[in-house]
């Protein structure tokens, strides 16, 4: 549907043609990178640092499981133990040759990418940088008896920058509230937001789609960064890792299509371990001989795909300074895959009975830490560095990061946990912003603000209430982008998003692969990296596609966090039935998002409020679900052309009543209004109530109609059972029995699958009509 672009098909004989990717291309030796300028003393002794603190941490924990470790020797560890041990090269490697502004996301085995991640951009940053790195964590320094002097050297300040690192790694592991994610993280989440680590992920792959969509933001915000996504082989076998594959490399982003000719700014790095738990990628669980042949399948160019040396620390740290070349000329992303091995089991329960000894001696043979000792007392450095490094010089060194860790182990086992009172802080982020930075405010559109007309009653319908809110934000605030499927030239399913591509251009507004998933998880790292991103979902049906992004990720990266990051993001998609459709086209699913702590669910039933509630939506600091019930679209409703919000989490009542309380929501709002009519002629008083917001629900206003009119039944279009109206029937049973004269009735769809036949349909939805029945024969 790109009028610019002709889907033409000449059939004529000819056959496919694939580019070669290199395998093991690097053949540098280390006087090679010293002669080259590449590497220099003090880099090749920073990277052995870091390889050593990974493996160090590591070792710590595999002992503390067996009480082995003799500086904690009565210390219970309670939490996961996914080492990676043997993979140290690629960690440190790799992010060793990234910049300070750069990101990288990571996986359930991501201690070391945390560790190196905050090794390298404390040594990458300046003077002036590291002195604010470490005025912002005084409260850790306190903890491990340090403080700042203007008389320290670089030295000392990298040294006590690097305890407190230690210090907040091992904390979070053993889950104290000094840890980076205040100890409700774990080690299979942790994240350092401030130098740019946005996070582990305990969900195979769950991150990929999120590293995918900070890329899209870099590149969209048009900064000097890139992302670095490391994760294991078995998650390029995930679906949403093959969508956000997609996603990276549509080709929209260097054809021209859109304003800058620049590919997205991401390296995907398969941290290939050998195996997906115990499944062996080759020979086993896929039918490859390395996954980097998995970039065949998304670009032409392969992705620049290249298969390195994991083990071989300079390899790793070449390949990806090369890939950043790439990228930085407008041609990402890259793709690499570290051929590498972990020692350990899956984790220290594993009793690797799927693997022999042989294998792993054979590794271990190309231990990369030893490997580099070795190649490190053969270097020949310049005396001007300080000359060569020498085996006294190695052992100091590995010395010296045993006795930090040990140090800050014993500071991390006697730090506080958590307090009780802050078990649920930051599930939901307080801020919501009623101003917008001036660099982002109010940015000039690519054609004039469309203006659309009222009816003599000043009336609009809610399709085009709902476009005026997402033009009116994407006006106010150029953070506000929107894409989906076919919600560009298309305009949408429902027509919706008609004008908007016109009226932003395509950088703001644009069409995606149908990949629900990859979709929602780029939108979660668009907004982790400074966007206000609104994705639309076609119908509500195929959110469970996108469920584990939505539930696993947009959900709980606050909490998970410690409140480092918030995700303020709004998925739009369309709800309910009514048109025919049948089972998978016409369900009201809002009861499986409202059972995920973390999301603000919103469902409104007027064009007034399907405006007002979306932009109040666009500016919370939260994930948002928004269900648009597609048989409103058509209802015409008063909307004011001036600025106007719907607060989120208030209910209204819509008629006042004193026998019987309507509690409902969405399409059953006007069907309750109706009923309530019918009901006024026969002498009953109903009072109803819109509650438009789900999560948070204004149970209040609940409880309060409910004290008055002692009676009421719930209703919605979703099916009865484990539904959001059984969760509000249980609210008033908890809040107003002693205001109840007699029991709360429900009125939902039947606990079956819609049908498509006209008559089979009329009964499967609940209407008016089933209402009054209801509350007649009931009261």
């Amino acid at each position: 549907m790109v009028k610019e672009i002709k889907s033409i098909f000449e059939c004529k004989k000819d056959s496919l043609k694939f580019k070669s990717i290199p395998v093991c291309s690097y053949g540098k030796s280390i006087d090679d990178e010293i002669a080259g300028g590449s590497i220099t003393r003090k880099k090749a002794l920073n990277l052995l640092e870091h390889m050593y603190m990974i493996r160090t941490l590591e070792d710590m924990l595999a002992q503390i499981k067996v009480g082995l470790y003799k500086p904690l020797a009565k210390f219970n560890y309670v939490g996961p133990t996914h080492l990676s041990i043997g993979q140290e090269a690629t960690a440190a490697g790799s992010i060793s040759s990234i910049g300070i502004d750069d990101y990288i996301t990571s996986s359930h085995r991501g201690h070391g990418d945390a560790m190196a991640k905050g090794c390298s951009m404390i040594k990458l940053a300046d003077d002036s940088s590291l002195l604010k790195l470490l005025a912002s964590r005084q409260v850790y320094l306190e903890a491990i008896g340090e403080s700042i002097s203007d008389t320290d050297s670089r030295e000392e300040l990298e040294e006590k920058a690097l305890k407190v690192h230690t210090y907040r790694m091992i904390a979070e592991l053993f889950g104290k509230a000094h840890g980076y994610c205040r100890g409700v993280g774990g080690g299979m989440h942790i994240a350092d937001f401030e130098l740019g680590h946005l996070g582990a992920n305990a969900i195979v792959g769950g991150h990929v789609p999120i590293a995918t969509g900070a890329a899209m933001s870099i590149r969209y915000k048009e900064e000097n960064s890139m992302v670095l996504c490391l994760a294991g082989d078995g998650a390029f076998s995930n679906g949403v890792v093959l969508e956000s594959l997609n996603l990276a490399a549509m080709a929209q982003f260097k054809n021209g299509l859109m304003g800058k000719k620049f590919g997205i700014p991401m390296i995907f790095g398969i941290v290939n371990n050998q195996y997906a738990m115990s499944g062996q990628s080759v020979g086993e669980i896929t039918g490859l001989d390395f996954m980097a042949r998995r970039a065949a399948g998304f670009s032409t160019d392969l992705m620049h795909a290249e298969v390195v040396d994991g083990m071989d620390v300079l390899a790793v740290a070449d390949s990806v300074k090369r890939a950043t070349g790439i990228i930085k000329k407008g041609d990402g992303p890259v793709l690499l895959e570290f051929m590498t091995y972990r020692y350990k089991g899956h984790s220290l329960s594993d009793p690797l009975t799927y693997r022999d000894r042989e294998e792993l001696d054979q590794w271990k043979a190309r231990d990369a830490i030893s490997t580099y000792e070795k190649k490190l007392k053969k270097a020949k450095f310049p005396a001007s560095q300080g000359a060569n490094i020498t085996e006294k010089d190695i052992k100091a060194l590995s010395k010296k990061v045993s006795d930090r860790n040990a140090a800050m182990a014993e500071y991390a086992a006697a730090a506080d946990f958590p307090e009780g009172k802050s078990m649920l802080t930051h599930l939901f982020s307080q801020k919501t912003e009623d101003r917008v930075p001036k660099k982002y405010s109010n940015p000039k559109p690519a054609s004039p603000l469309p203006e659309y007309k009222r009816d003599d009653s000043d009336k609009i319908n809610a399709r085009i209430a709902v476009r005026e809110a997402i033009i009116e934000e994407m006006a106010r605030d150029r953070r506000v982008i929107t894409f989906g499927e076919d919600i560009a030239d298309y305009g949408g399913a429902f027509g919706v998003t008609n004008d908007l591509l016109k009226t932003f251009s395509r950088d703001r507004v644009f069409n995606v692969s149908i990949s629900e998933a990859g979709m929602v998880g780029a939108a979660v790292g668009m907004a982790m990296t400074g966007l206000k991103p609104i994705v639309e979902i076609m119908y509500n049906d195929f959110i469970m596609q996108a469920l584990g992004q939505i539930g696993n990720q947009a959900a709980k990266w606050s909490y998970m966090s410690g409140g480092q990051i918030s995700v303020p993001m709004v998925l739009r998609t369309t709800i309910g039935g009514g048109k025919g459709y049948a089972g998978q086209h016409s369900q009201s699913l809002e009861a499986l998002v409202t059972h995920i702590p973390g999301l603000k669910v919103v469902a409104p039933a007027s064009a007034y409020d399907f405006k007002g509630l979306l932009k109040s939506a666009i500016r919370d600091d939260n994930p948002v679900i928004f269900f648009e019930q597609q048989l409103i679209y058509n209802s015409l409703g008063i909307v004011p052309r001036e600025e106007y919000l719907v607060p989120i989490g208030k209910a209204k009542v819509l008629k006042e009543g004193k026998d019987i309380t309507i509690v409902c929501w969405s399409y059953m709002v006007e069907q309750s209004l109706k009923a309530a009519e019918t009901l006024e002629k026969e002498g009953i008083s109903a009072e109803v109530i819109d509650i438009r917001t789900l999560i948070p629900l204004d149970i209040d206003t609940i409880i309060s109609s409910v004290k008055k009119t002692g009676k009421v039944v719930v209703t919605s279009q979703e099916v009865i059972q484990s539904s959001f109206i059984s969760e509000v029937v249980t609210r008033i049973q908890e809040n107003c029995f002693d205001w109840l004269d007699a029991p709360i009735q429900r009125l939902g769809a039947p606990n079956g699958i819609p049908p498509s036949a006209e008559n089979l349909e009329k009964l499967f939805l609940p209407d008016a009509e089933k209402l009054v029945r209801i509350i007649k024969g009931k009261y």
